[in-house]
């Protein structure tokens, strides 16, 4: 019978400890002080003496399984299908690289979906919910039980961080683009501040048109449900005082306004230009091709599980928060002004 190979056996071969190779092989947080050239020795070695890991006898040595709890609500997966889908995706992505499993649970139990996670000897949670009532809950019941938290999205809630793209950032380099590109009328269609991610990409409009020198007429912001109405209200001021181009908190609001605008008898992008957010596929099938931003959600997902493993991901900011940074995806929609004809 083939000799069983053993850690002893691989920390021989790669002259190293066998406390160096368990925190390499496991990926325990420790492994961060192993520089990189000793763990991909330790991992060679491994794979040469074809050293496997017994999940098993590790799940009831340390009492802790492989495995990340990806928390969401089932019945509102596909509200915002591609968002939720990339983060999803990112977890399942990276947990793989790290020989982690994903198990999904529903949010609409919380009691109950902690204390599954807890009996199934599951010690990390990703929390997939804007809803400030599930996010104070699950910070509760993740203290209870011992379960190391990561939110995706909004802000840290309770020591617990979270993973989210910069929003500041990203709708400040939105109006930055319309200004290289001749726009000094630049307008913002939001709907009303009820999550931290629309107060953030409210305020990254305020701090571009700051730092571009711009002023802000309150009639070019609209913060409303009713796109129809905020959209008609947008483009139904005068021709001198319309704005030439907007910044839009999403696609489908992006495709909205280019309706209306196409409906005023506009052309779309040379009287009136507009800026999405997601690059979702209705940007893809709008009457121009949204020119939109791209927040890296499938790169979300990936660092939520390289956080909760206790690896390098940046530091946080005074909100807890580890960020991604939104990539701009330039097609159609934007008309860039002549030199010289730029409209005051």
């Amino acid at each position: 019978m083939k000799k069983q190979i053993t850690i002893r056996d691989v920390a021989r071969e790669a002259g190293v400890s066998v406390c160096c190779v368990s925190w390499v092989l496991n990926h325990h947080a420790r492994s961060s002080v192993v520089s990189e050239p000793t763990r991909q020795r330790v991992v060679e070695s491994a794979a040469k003496l074809g050293y496997h890991r017994n999940q098993l006898a590790s799940a009831t040595r340390t009492g802790k399984v492989n495995t990340i709890a990806a928390i969401l609500s089932f019945e509102e997966f596909h509200s915002m299908a591609p968002v939720n889908q990339q983060i999803l995706f990112g977890i399942m992505l990276e947990a793989s690289q790290w020989k982690y499993g994903v198990r999904v649970f529903p949010d609409d139990d919380l009691e109950t979906t902690f204390q599954d996670i807890a009996e199934n000897r599951i010690d990390k949670a990703i929390l997939h919910s804007v809803e400030p009532t599930i996010r104070e809950q699950a910070a509760v019941l993740a203290e209870r039980y011992s379960i190391q938290l990561a939110y995706s999205l909004e802000r840290g809630h309770h020591g617990f961080p979270a993973v989210n793209a910069d929003n500041v950032e990203t709708t400040c380099k939105m109006v930055h683009y319309l200004v290289e590109h001749g726009h000094r009328r630049i307008g913002l269609l939001c709907v009303p501040h009820k999550y931290y991610y629309i107060q953030d990409r409210h305020a990254g409009y305020l701090q571009g048109m700051r730092e571009c020198g711009l002023a802000v007429d309150p009639d070019w912001i609209r913060c409303s449900d009713n796109v129809v109405e905020s959209v008609d209200l947008l483009l139904g001021l005068p021709a001198s005082r319309r704005p030439t181009a907007c910044v839009t908190l999403a696609d489908s609001l992006a495709a909205n306004a280019q309706k209306a605008a196409l409906e005023r008898g506009l052309r779309i992008p040379e009287d009136f230009s507009v800026m999405g957010i997601g690059d979702t596929e209705i940007g893809r099938f709008t009457f121009r091709k949204l020119t939109t931003m791209n927040e890296s959600q499938l790169e979300s997902g990936k660092m939520l599980v390289r956080l909760l493993l206790g690896q390098e991901v940046g530091t946080p900011d005074e909100f807890n928060v580890y960020h991604t940074h939104a990539t701009l995806v330039e097609r159609e929609s934007v008309y860039r002004i002549p030199k010289g004809k730029n409209k005051k």
